[in-house]
Order: structure tokens, then C-alpha cells, then sequence
């Protein structure tokens, strides 16, 4: 019903009083007023139902970047995989926000060939009989400047829950999600080397958003 049909107006009935007359009017413009606001709730229903959708961006090896330094007592290594497959789906909303990461192992490089071997040996990784690490969100919330990520991480045959802090970064047009903390390789059966070789291990992920 267009707009303009909507509006009150005081329409001058014959042989009604001035009282019942006003009582008309107001009745009119009473009426009008309910059905504007009833086409405004029904637009605004409408378009919250077609607009509000859940978002998803698919983590890659060219968009994602999960990169580790690993220290002991003489020195550090650092390394990083370069398979990945993943998704981030979002409505807007970060307590909703679902995260989904595949790692492949036997992508893993490091700055030295006999290293990046050994990594992939059973004793580390054991890429040949645990090919994938697989990260699970399980909630996200706001904290400090960021936020917090919980999830459940897949890795060389265990599960084990972790947290870290992730924040965005706004910079020359683009943004990029940003994540460091430490990992305890233990936790996961790691334990090769073990008083040389420190139990933590340093992550940063990064993922380029459009």
C-alpha cells in the first residue's frame, strides 16, 4: 500500500458535531499511524531475513600462514607449513564464529633440509602415520583489544583443548587476523629431546582477509 495513502487527514462529515468530528480525526490518524508502523516492522523483518547470513572464508596456503620457532639450548629453529585448508564462517556475530583448520604434515619446512627430515620422523612428527592436525573452534569471545579463541587441537593421534589470543589488523586497505602463543609439544606426545630441546614452542598464524 503506497506511503501517501497512509497519511490522516480531517475530513468533514455533514451533520457530525465538532466533538465527534475530533473524536473522526484522531481515530483516522490513530488508525494510519498503526498501519505505517505495521509496514515499517514488516520491512524491516524482511530485510534482516535476507541480508543477515553467515559469511565464509576459505583458509589456504596463499591467505594463511601458520609459521613456529622452536629454541633450545644452543640456538633456534624456525619453520612452517604450507598446506593448509580451512574455513572461517561468520554472521558478524564473534561469539558465533566457527573456525575449521586442516594442516598436512608433510608440508612442514624449516631453514635447514636435514631438520625439516627430522621433523617428519616418528621422532616428531611422524608425518607418515599422523599425515594431519586438525584445529576445532569451540567458542570465541572478546578480550582486552582482541579476542580469545578456544577450540580443540588434532595432533600426532591426540586431542588436547587450547587457547590463544587473536586480533585484527587493519593496514593498507586490508585486514589480517593475528595469533602468537606458545604450544606445549608434551601435550601432544611430542617429547623428543626432551631438557635440550624447550617444551614450548612458539606459534604465529596470520590470515589475510580482503
Amino acid at each position: 500500500m503506497p506511503l501517501a495513502r497512509l497519511t490522516a487527514r480531517a475530513e468533514v462529515i455533514p451533520g457530525l458535531d465538532q466533538t465527534k468530528q475530533n473524536k473522526s480525526t484522531r481515530r483516522q490518524f490513530t488508525d494510519s499511524m498503526k498501519s505505517i508502523a505495521s509496514l515499517i516492522l514488516a520491512t524491516a523483518l524482511l530485510i534482516i531475513g535476507t541480508d543477515v547470513r553467515a559469511e565464509e572464508l576459505k583458509l589456504t596456503g596463499e591467505n594463511t600462514t601458520v609459521k613456529f620457532i622452536g629454541s633450545k639450548k644452543d640456538g633456534k629453529h624456525e619453520g612452517s607449513f604450507k598446506k593448509i585448508a580451512g574455513t572461517i564462517t561468520s554472521d558478524g556475530d564473534a561469539a558465533k564464529t566457527q573456525v575449521q583448520v586442516a594442516i598436512d604434515i608433510d608440508s612442514i619446512t624449516s631453514d635447514t633440509p636435514k631438520l625439516t627430515a627430522h621433523l617428519k620422523s616418528p621422532d616428531f612428527f611422524d608425518a607418515k602415520r599422523f599425515a594431519e592436525a586438525k584445529f576445532v573452534s569451540k567458542g570465541i569471545k572478546a578480550e582486552g583489544y582482541g579476542h580469545l579463541v578456544n577450540g580443540e587441537l588434532t595432533m600426532h593421534g591426540v586431542t588436547h583443548p587450547i587457547s590463544f589470543p587473536a586480533k585484527v589488523i587493519e593496514a593498507n586497505g586490508g585486514k589480517t587476523i593475528s595469533c602468537e602463543f606458545d604450544l606445549n609439544r608434551q601435550e601432544w606426545g611430542i617429547s623428543y629431546g626432551k631438557g635440550k630441546v624447550d617444551d614450548l614452542v612458539k606459534m604465529t598464524i596470520e590470515v589475510k582477509v580482503k
